[in-house]
């Protein structure tokens, strides 16, 4: 076995640890929330924010009023929006959680830490246990990836089962949602 398939096989059953533990009243709180949502914001920083634009993109070819916090396009938030912080970490995310929070918005941190301070700024918390910080602490699954890399994959692979989650309870198909997916890049129309 070489050493890529070696580290291969030991992030892959790391991933496969972290999204098995998450726990399903998380998963079903999350999926209503969105349903019900008028609009929906995301707020990632560094490669958290990765995850929060493929997100917010699949979001969008389902039909949601979905943004990214901070681009030249995220409207206003208020009653009956939802504000998704994605690995809320650090002062910036307890800032735009309050401001949501006064704005009337419901709020959602999606950490490992559902008892630490932005779990408690949270409306409702989904835990993603992934190694966020050296040497995982406080309950975080340790990985043999440095930083919080383990916890940034889990996060992108998290938010795709929940769009297929979605596209279930929602009745929506692959097929219409490539329907919203942009037309300019050539993708789309390649044959």
């Amino acid at each position: 076995m070489s050493r890529y398939q070696e580290l291969a096989g030991q992030i892959v059953k790391e991933h496969e640890k972290v999204l098995l533990d998450v726990p399903d009243r998380d998963v079903d709180r999350f999926l209503d929330e969105i349903c019900k949502a008028k609009c929906i914001q995301v707020y990632g920083m560094g490669r958290m924010c990765m995850a929060e634009k493929g997100f917010v993109m699949r979001l969008m070819h389902m039909g949601f009023d979905a943004h990214e916090v901070y681009s030249t396009t995220c409207p206003n938030i208020g009653p009956g929006d939802l504000l998704i912080a994605n690995g809320a970490c650090t002062e910036v995310y307890s800032i735009i959680m309050r401001l949501a929070k006064k704005a009337g918005a419901t709020v959602c941190a999606i950490t490992p830490h559902p008892d630490g301070e932005w779990g408690k700024l949270a409306d409702f918390v989904v835990r993603l246990r992934g190694q966020m910080s050296p040497g995982a602490p406080d309950g975080e699954i340790p990985s043999i990836q440095p930083m919080g890399a383990l916890f940034e994959q889990t996060m992108l692979v998290f938010e795709d089962i929940v769009i297929q989650l979605l596209m279930e309870k929602c009745g929506i198909t692959a097929e219409r949602m490539a329907r919203k997916h942009t037309n300019l890049d050539g993708y789309m129309s390649m044959d």
